[in-house]
């Protein structure tokens, strides 16, 4: 059974996640502290909701389609581990990108966010 706490958390990145999958980047920042932390585990952490808000126009920018299919879910206190495979278009190309998010969630925000993928995968799939 879950703690209130877990719920919690869940309910924090399954609402990200619909951020994601609706193009919304304002509801997506809503879900960050202040002075989170978003790294791709490959890249520099985007740290602060500065950083992370340029990082979101940029995608966002290129993006006209986004599903995050989740393959797994778990959650144990404040965090939460998503196993996902990450469908979308970019630049007018469609691509699947296998990855795993871990999200530290605390006062109803999200206050770090690691992902681990393949960024040459990435790249690929939406190389001219």
């Amino acid at each position: 059974m879950r703690t209130a706490e877990e719920e919690a958390a869940l309910a924090v990145v399954d609402r990200m996640r619909e951020g994601w999958n609706s193009l919304d980047g304002e509801l997506i920042l809503s879900l960050f502290h202040d002075d989170a932390v978003m790294q791709s585990m490959m890249k520099a952490p985007y740290n602060g909701k500065a950083e992370i808000k340029a990082m979101l126009d940029g995608f966002l920018g290129i993006a006209t389609h986004v599903f995050q299919e989740v393959l797994n879910r778990r959650v144990e206190g404040n965090v939460v581990t998503l196993e996902r495979r990450d469908h979308f278009t970019a630049r007018g190309k469609s691509g699947i990108l296998p990855c795993v998010g871990i999200f530290e969630v605390e006062d109803g925000k999200v206050r770090t966010w690691r992902e681990y993928y393949d960024w040459g995968m990435y790249e690929r799939q939406i190389a001219d």
